[in-house]
């Protein structure tokens, strides 16, 4: 086996425990914050930066189909956390989703416990440590994704 070879090997071991820590702290954080679960939780956050959002462009941020975001938006319209409606001025095909009051604080209490289970599950760490978790987990987002609103650095937060 070559230099190579066993550099290879590393990242993929690198990777591989990367991977299983972000499964297991995934685990720890749990399925259910305050009023929604983790994919209500998702799909509210992407409703709350729009005025209105149509259900296709909600499927295609999620990853998943046009039926399957229907299907989430039927629970969170029984639990009045969003509505539906079509434009009666342009194509009417098309249906638009937005959030109500009631999904709003339903979305900022759930935001509110997911907050608190992520610092809880952080108390392990010393201040050193969750700072450069912060930086490392600030550089990843930046660098994968373009959707990332800009936020401040948290290296810069000291």
């Amino acid at each position: 086996m070559n230099e190579t070879d066993s550099d290879e090997e590393k990242r993929l071991k690198e990777i591989a425990t990367i991977a299983q820590a972000l499964d297991e702290w995934e685990a720890l954080l749990g399925r259910q914050f305050g009023p929604l679960s983790r994919p209500q939780r998702r799909i509210m956050r992407l409703l709350s930066g729009e005025q209105a959002v149509r259900v296709g462009d909600l499927a295609e941020k999620l990853g998943i189909t046009t039926a399957g975001a229907t299907r989430m938006l039927d629970k969170l319209e029984a639990l009045h956390y969003a509505t539906r409606a079509r434009d009666q001025h342009n194509d009417q095909r098309q249906v638009y989703v937005t959030l109500t009051v009631t999904g709003q604080q339903a979305l900022l209490d759930a935001n509110a416990a997911f907050l608190a289970h992520v610092q809880s599950t952080l108390t392990v760490l010393n201040p050193a440590e969750r700072t450069l978790l912060a930086q490392l987990l600030y550089a990843m987002n930046q660098r994968t994704s373009a959707e990332v609103p800009a936020r401040e650095n948290p290296a810069e937060l000291d």
